[in-house]
């Protein structure tokens, strides 16, 4: 049992992922449950946070930040800040809550991980009717499928990256992206979220898009934008990326034709889960000042304020 009664984390990882996290991460194995515990007392002198601090849940911050304590704790501390100044969002957060998005078959994970190992999001937003739902339930949608993918640690340490195929994506869709909205989730994708995202690959582009980038390319890191891959209707470009018997026939590949079913039905069985979830937080949305070693990103805590949209 770790210190504070749960059970110890039993890594999971293959030899080749151990010495992967080694190399990028900083995880030496035989400082393992010494980082932990370092950060879990971080955690614990922090009166406002009431949140989880068994070893797998602390471990995914540490892998985020390279198993820095004090940026790994920043982390937390932003995650969580975000989450009370955009109450909105989080209340009554559970797959049930977002069926009818996962319905429209907006967002989905391919079954096979591309050839780095990552995990591979399908987002496609032309599919949905801005008429029937908001833009805050795509949001909402997103947050749950990449809160359950970071927590398989295969992930934690490979990755994540997103294909967006913009097909039928047009102006009754992209009036609602307004920079507030932008700067909501690049904060999110960037700055308050524990999971390496390695890229986004854009398919389908249509004419609005280039007013739509510009509005989102202004909160994006340098970083971000490095990993930004535009592809037009070329899908044979995927085949660079993902093995062709795993890319969908109606993605330029060899595999099934592409559905959402299969991670819509996942989502849905864990409501209890992210129900569980939902009880941990800051107490009263207080922001521990940054340190001097933290990102100079992160220390924008107005960027996280109550976002209207």
């Amino acid at each position: 049992m770790a210190e504070n009664g749960s059970p110890e984390y039993v890594c999971t990882l293959s030899p080749e992922l151990v010495k992967k996290a080694q190399e990028e991460l900083n995880e030496k194995p035989e400082w393992r449950s010494r980082d932990i515990q370092a950060l879990r007392e971080m955690v614990q002198k922090e009166k406002a946070l009431r949140i989880r601090t068994d070893d797998a849940f602390l471990l995914r911050f540490l892998r985020a930040k390279k198993f820095d304590y004090e940026r790994a704790f920043n982390l937390i501390m932003t995650h969580f800040k975000m989450r009370v100044d955009n109450a909105e969002l989080f209340e009554g957060l559970r797959p049930a809550a977002v069926k009818h998005v996962l319905e429209a078959g907006i967002t989905g994970v391919l079954p096979q991980r591309d050839k780095l190992g990552r995990k591979v999001i399908i987002f496609r937003p032309g599919k949905w009717n801005p008429a029937k739902f908001g833009i805050n339930d795509i949001f909402r949608t997103n947050f749950l499928t990449m809160s359950r993918l970071i927590e398989d640690e295969e992930t934690q340490i490979n990755g994540i990256i997103m294909v967006m195929d913009l097909d039928g994506f047009g102006w009754s869709h992209g009036k609602n992206i307004s920079p507030l909205y932008a700067r909501r989730v690049m904060g999110l994708i960037q700055d308050a979220f524990p999971a390496r995202f390695k890229g986004i690959h854009y398919f389908n582009e249509p004419a609005i898009f280039d007013y739509v980038f510009a509005i989102v390319k202004q909160f994006m890191k340098e970083k971000t934008v490095s990993r930004l891959h535009f592809h037009g209707k070329k899908f044979e470009e995927l085949k660079e990326f993902i093995d062709e018997e795993y890319i969908p026939e109606d993605f330029g590949g060899k595999g099934p034709t592409y559905t959402n079913k299969e991670w819509m039905n996942e989502l849905l069985k864990l409501d209890t889960h992210f129900d569980s979830e939902a009880k941990y937080g800051l107490v009263d949305g207080t922001l521990k000042k940054p340190t001097m070693k933290e990102d100079a990103i992160d220390c924008m805590v107005g960027s996280y304020r109550k976002l209207d949209v």
